[in-house]
């Protein structure tokens, strides 16, 4: 548990509350972005007072025959297992229905075979497919009630900490894409029985019987045609937020949601702030930070490579054309950071697209791809780089520049509005500097000035008390963003309707 972001103990606003939040985005392979969010909304909750239960469609049916006349205990206890090792696993491989589904987003001919599919359904199908849930009567597993499971150990699922238990809802969030794609399209209703309310991470196609809670992270997948959203999906469930109480995690998000789907009601709608992500250890344990060298691995080099502490420039995201990460690496191809031994570390899954084949086609032996990495060794990386950039086309929030604007880290970012928005807090202004991301000579000439006067400050000051200045400053700046995110996401699920 790291100890920045710690929410007032004695402050419990929803003690007496069960809330159940969705977990679509905590089940994919990467925990980026909006599985970050998912996160740090368990943990404020959680420090509110409420019991928290997520719902997963993570629920495997016992088919093993050997297990039929097996007692009920047996039986849970496998089904908790399989129920686990899913969540840690996560989505994966093309038989994945999310891979599904953003392969026939991405192809004419899939979606004309998938439109026909959806007209000639049979009646069997038909009867498979579940419109509506009741949280009572769903599989349930009681986390406190697990003696010494081996997941609970996984560095994956420390938000197991934040949560009293989980419920299996079988092809859930695929029945609710599926609904969406009807015509007309519908939401798949939750009985929220003796639940309070439901909280979801990012919009779906759901609607319940009483108080639901929608964060919206961004309009992208409408404004910008490269993306693996499937835009009817998307619409749909742009849709029915507007039903709901809706948390914004950005004022530019807000008003292109207000100004594309009009506003429902008056304060139906909170813009809150993100807190970082970055999870640092406690201070006893932080002497593991304190490296002369970084491993990591490589996938374009081979094999293990090493960075020397504020010796190289991280950008830290997901590659994809939206992330815009091309220029930049012509950038710092370009500047005389390769010429002084400054290095470009690039953390991100390449895929398999003709995007992630031109990053690997131009990143030569000063740019380390590193592909996905956990937790530990993201922090450490923000922690010990000279400076970050976040060169996006556009973004709901932005993640890795708040991060490095909490820890005191230069950041040259893209001017987007919601990177504009982080500039704008306390004295992030001194930190966030936007460059003109159309211009690769403009952002080489950035990465070099930034760099070198960040190298002779840390020169000055010494490798070790530039780590306890950023790690005390990321302390301070955590505790207030988090607080007040707590806060404000307390008021938006106990406002009274209008």
């Amino acid at each position: 548990m790291q100890d920045g972001p710690s929410g007032s103990t004695g402050d419990q606003p929803l003690a007496g509350k069960r809330l159940v939040v969705t977990s679509f985005d905590l089940q994919q392979q990467e925990h980026r972005g909006i599985a970050v969010y998912s996160k740090a909304l368990l943990r404020a909750l959680k420090q509110s007072g409420a019991e928290i239960w997520l719902l997963t469609d993570f629920d495997p049916p016992i088919r093993d025959s050997s297990l039929k006349r097996a007692a009920g205990p047996v039986k849970q206890l496998v089904y908790e297992a399989r129920v686990l090792h899913s969540l840690a696993k996560g989505y994966g491989g093309p038989l994945s229905p999310w891979a599904a589904v953003r392969t026939i987003s991405e192809n004419k001919c899939l979606r004309r075979l998938l439109g026909v599919w959806l007209g000639f359904r049979d009646l069997g199908d038909r009867l498979k497919r579940r419109r509506s849930y009741d949280l009572d009567q769903l599989k349930k597993i009681h986390l406190h009630q697990i003696v010494d499971s081996p997941y609970q150990r996984l560095e994956r699922l420390k938000y197991f900490d934040d949560l009293d238990g989980l419920i299996g809802a079988r092809y859930l969030y695929l029945n609710a894409f599926r609904e969406a794609l009807a015509k007309p399209p519908k939401p798949v209703t939750l009985r929220l029985g003796g639940f309070d309310a439901l909280i979801t991470t990012a919009p779906m196609n759901l609607k319940v019987n009483g108080v639901m809670v929608q964060t919206i992270h961004d309009m992208i997948p409408l404004e910008y045609v490269e993306t693996t959203d499937h835009i009817g999906i998307f619409h749909q469930r742009m849709l029915m937020a507007k039903a709901a109480r809706r948390v914004f995690v950005s004022r530019s998000s807000e008003q292109k949601y207000n100004r594309t789907y009009g506003e429902q009601t008056e304060h139906s709608g909170l813009c809150i702030v993100q807190p970082p992500s970055l999870e640092v250890p406690q201070r006893n344990s932080r002497r593991i930070l304190n490296q002369d060298l970084i491993s990591l691995p490589s996938r374009n080099q081979g094999g293990e490579k090493q960075l020397t502490p504020f010796q190289y420039v991280l950008f830290n995201s997901s590659i994809e054309p939206r992330k815009n990460l091309l220029p930049v690496i012509k950038a710092y191809q370009l500047s005389g950071l390769p010429a002084l031994g400054i290095r470009f570390c690039i953390t991100g899954q390449l895929k398999r697209d003709s995007y992630s084949k031109q990053v690997a086609k131009h990143a030569d032996s000063n740019v380390i791809l590193t592909g996905y990495v956990d937790e530990s060794l993201k922090t450490s990386l923000f922690l010990n780089s000279l400076m970050v950039v976040s060169p996006s086309l556009v973004e709901g929030f932005g993640i890795p520049v708040m991060d490095a604007a909490c820890l005191g880290i230069p950041v040259l970012a893209s001017p987007s509005e919601s990177h504009r928005e982080i500039q704008e807090l306390y004295d992030f202004s001194t930190y966030v500097r936007l460059c003109d991301a159309r211009s690769p000579a403009c952002w080489g000439e950035a990465m070099d000035a930034l760099a070198q006067r960040e190298q002779r400050r840390i020169s000055n000051l010494g490798n070790q008390a530039e780590r306890d200045r950023r790690l005390a400053r990321y302390q301070d700046c955590a505790s207030r963003v988090f607080e007040k995110f707590r806060q404000d996401l307390c008021s938006q699920i106990l406002r009274e309707n209008h």
